[in-house]
């Protein structure tokens, strides 16, 4: 901060003049730096401080301790929100006008009283505008006792719980396994198909549209799904198709096998650094307009989170308490440029735009109470307490104070249950199983049943045929079962397996359109040619080839370019 005579020489000779007279003193210059002088000079006694200070009203003396007790210093638009406007006067005006006789607020009165100034200066890389007390002059003035930075009020027990989990680990795989057995490609803008959507909510834990674009966005963003050739390259299996959506091999593999709290810290990290996932435009009951502005989720995710990090781990407590809390401390944790005009933001319900900062707790609030019953609950960070009146607790839990970085009890490993294969051909995986060994299961079995503490699985022709499908050989299949089962495979169950897979893929059907050519010359230069080429599936004689049905209305239309005349049906 600038001392005072730094300060005073930022004001013009009508400003000093007006500071002056509410100090008492009769100027002996009319040049500026010599005014600045002298008022310095009896503006840094205690007596003359100590006379001013009495001068005071009550909210100007309020509005001095916030500021001494912020250490001197306050974003300008938090502090004139709070103690009134410092209206703008030009020297003549101010001169005929003299408002500092009758000033219109506590901001106003100190103002002219030359005990507050303004000057912008760099705070996390924004350049913003303070109001300061003067360095030097601040010591002069009472010590101010500094409030709690930050406190948040216990709640009772509440009537309900939705406690956080790791449920979202299960949906994570519930992904992976959907989309390794499924042919799902995605839409343009790479999202799942509505059809594809609907039967994998059915799977999932917490069937709710928002949770799953949640964790289907970052398991993208982790890398545990691609949209093959790009990520997967030479892994990718001959039976499946360009464009489809698919664990991404290696490093789903990795995640699949790493312990519960492992994988969860794997989803929790990337949602804390992943700057794409724009929470404030998803808060219910809100509609922000793409008007130009833009916001950092990450510089408000971060902040909430530091904030939380402050509460004790383990106890209810009050969520309007801990939004409240955050508003009096650090109002601007989303808008560090104090920016409450240019965002264009409004309500579902009524079509209000919520501009200004009369609107901070439709908008901040709404934001913070998002985080916390969102994304935090789904990531197994927060438990939510319920009252008559909905929502209105929270507490962190063992997984969330270990994000946090709050002490916490360390998670031990135990070694994964073995599944059981029964001589009916079920199999009984144990929930606490590894999900490596289920994912697999998952490629040549069908769930039937999903009990807490139990997945039942069926081995059934058509579950080891898409398995088999997929590029897996009925050997790779034993050897993983007798492998998770501890040795424990009944021998009927092995006999079977290869009799069906024995049986499998000696007879097939295909819907391709024949393409027949006078003699064999022609077949030979459309197989040759590259705009022809590549659309015969396979040339079964010299005058003969196959074309797939998807392809046929390209084909004609590349023959008709080169001047065939086609004649047939099909």
């Amino acid at each position: 901060m600038r001392k005072l005579s730094q300060s005073l020489m930022d004001h013009d000779m009508a400003m000093l003049r007006a500071i002056a007279s509410m100090w008492g003193l009769e100027l002996v210059s009319n040049v500026r730096a010599e005014v600045v002088g002298q008022l310095s000079a009896e503006m840094l006694q205690p007596e003359s401080v100590e006379r001013i200070l009495r001068e005071l009203s009550p909210q100007e003396k309020g509005a001095l301790e916030e500021l001494v007790a912020a250490g001197g210093r306050i974003k300008a638009h938090l502090f004139t929100l709070r103690h009134g406007p410092i209206r703008p006067f030009g020297p003549g005006r101010l001169e005929r006008e003299k408002p500092w006789r009758e000033p219109v607020s506590a901001s106003e009165g100190l103002w002219y009283r030359g005990l507050i100034y303004r000057a912008f200066d760099e705070e996390e890389g924004r350049l913003n505008e303070f109001v300061f007390v003067p360095s030097d002059l601040l010591p002069l003035l009472p010590p101010a006792e500094r409030r709690p930075r930050f406190t948040v009020e216990a709640a009772p027990p509440p009537l309900r719980i939705d406690a956080g989990d790791l449920s979202l680990v299960e949906d994570v795989f519930n992904l992976l396994s959907y989309l390794q057995n499924q042919e799902v490609k995605p839409l343009r803008d790479g999202s799942l198909p509505p059809h594809h959507r609907e039967r994998l909510s059915e799977r999932l834990t917490t069937p709710q549209p928002e949770r799953l674009d949640f964790l289907f966005h970052l398991c993208q963003r982790i890398g545990l799904v691609v949209s093959p050739p790009a990520a997967i390259k030479g892994e990718r299996a001959p039976q499946v198709r360009e464009g489809l959506l698919k664990p991404n091999p290696l490093p789903a593999k990795r995640w699949l096998k790493a312990p519960r709290w492992q994988q969860l810290q794997a989803l929790q990290k990337a949602w804390r650094d992943d700057p794409s996932w724009n929470e404030l435009w998803r808060v219910e009951g809100l509609e922000c307009e793409d008007t130009g502005w833009r916001n950092d989720p990450l510089t408000a995710r971060r902040k909430v989170l530091g904030y939380l990090s402050q509460c004790p781990p383990g106890e209810w407590l009050s969520l309007s308490s801990f939004i409240q809390a955050i508003k009096e401390v650090e109002p601007d944790f989303q808008r560090p440029d104090g920016d409450y005009r240019s965002w264009y933001i409004r309500r579902v319900d009524t079509g209000e735009y919520l501009l200004g900062f009369q609107h901070w707790d439709e908008v901040e609030g709404a934001l913070i109470a998002h985080l916390i019953s969102r994304p935090l609950h789904w990531l197994g960070v927060t438990s939510l307490g319920y009252a008559k009146e909905g929502l209105s607790s929270f507490l962190i839990t063992a997984w969330g104070a270990a994000f946090l970085g709050l002490p916490h009890e360390e998670p031990r490993e135990e070694t994964p249950p073995p599944l059981t294969v029964k001589s009916d051909l079920t199999i009984l995986f144990p929930s606490t199983g590894r999900l490596y060994d289920r994912f697999q299961l998952e490629r040549f079995a069908t769930l039937v049943e999903s009990r807490p503490e139990v997945k039942i699985y069926r081995l059934e022709r058509s579950s080891l045929a898409r398995g088999l499908r997929q590029g897996i050989e009925i050997g790779m299949i034993l050897a993983f079962l007798r492998k998770a089962s501890g040795g424990r495979l009944p021998r009927n169950v092995a006999l079977t397996l290869r009799d069906w897979a024995r049986k499998y893929g000696r007879i097939r059907l295909r819907s391709e359109v024949l393409l027949e050519t006078e003699d064999g010359f022609t077949l030979e230069e459309l197989r040759t040619l590259p705009q022809t080429g590549r659309y015969l599936l396979e040339v079964i004689s010299e005058r003969r080839a196959l074309v797939a049905r998807k392809d046929l209305p390209k084909l004609l239309a590349e023959l008709k370019r080169l001047g065939y005349h086609v004649e047939g049906r099909w």
